[in-house]
């Protein structure tokens, strides 16, 4: 993975700087713990109005949590005015998520000069696994006038 692009600077300062994150991760109590070149690690909170009549988090909020650690790991890798646009999403659910934090972690398996391959892991502090995603996304770049 490329260690030189300069998402991978900008991405981490959102370690020492969580207001910094977009508001989607804000709304869902994201906090990045850890940033390489391709990898995330990133907190979620669980909160209250994130969960359905039986008391788990919805599968939406779960599928938001490993987009946002699958964008994140994807602009490590970027340069200047990219940005990714989600084309699929894949989530596995593994076991109902009804407490938090939330740890998810993001990876790039795959980066071509339009299209990123993508995983995400969602787990508790003891290591029980949530939910298992894959996405693969198109590399946006701005238009040239």
């Amino acid at each position: 993975m490329r260690s030189d692009a300069p998402g991978l600077e900008r991405i981490r300062t959102l370690v020492t700087d969580h207001n910094k994150v977009a508001p989607i991760a804000r709304l869902l109590g994201a906090r990045v713990l850890s940033v390489e070149a391709g990898r995330v690690l990133v907190e979620f909170a669980v909160k209250p109005e994130f969960m359905h009549p039986g008391k788990v988090v919805q599968g939406g909020i779960v599928t938001a949590y490993a987009d946002v650690c699958m964008a994140l790991a994807a602009h490590t890798l970027f340069d200047h005015g990219e940005f990714l646009s989600t084309s699929s999403i894949t989530v596995n659910f593994l076991a109902p998520l009804t407490e938090g934090p939330v740890l998810g972690e993001g990876a790039v398996t795959r980066k071509g000069r339009s299209t990123v391959f993508l995983e995400a892991a969602l787990r508790d502090s003891s290591g029980t696994e949530y939910a298992r995603s894959s996405s693969v996304g198109a590399i946006r770049r701005p238009v040239q006038k």
